[in-house]
């Protein structure tokens, strides 16, 4: 940002054209608040979300706040949204089934980066 000058700011550096807001931001975002007949899930840790059996992944970015699922017009299907952003869908009716790994070697493989 203070070295290369960019072709779509007139070839000057980021830092000459940068001006910081006027807007000041708050300490502390309200809290997140969502209908009544919303479903509320909170997102794990690893960016999960659990429902009925069925986990969907939100993505790490939403890890600890709350998301509603509400429902669509398709019969078993959920829209998932944090605040009004819809993120994804969940299905109920698909029939998959998260199993569980075994038999993990303890070695690092060989062909592993690590």
């Amino acid at each position: 940002n203070l070295e290369r000058p960019h072709e779509a700011i007139g070839m000057k550096v980021p830092v000459e054209r940068y001006q910081p807001s006027r807007r000041a931001l708050p300490e502390r975002l309200p809290a997140i608040e969502y209908e009544p007949e919303d479903v509320v899930r909170w997102v794990d840790q690893n960016g999960w979300i659990s429902y009925r059996g069925r986990r969907r992944k939100i993505g790490k970015a939403f890890r600890g706040t709350p998301v509603a699922l509400r429902p669509t017009q398709i019969d078993g299907r959920l829209d998932i949204f944090f605040c009004h952003q819809k993120l994804a869908s969940l299905d109920l009716t698909e029939q998959t089934e998260l199993k569980p790994v075994h038999n993990v070697p303890e070695r690092v493989s060989t062909m592993s980066p690590v």
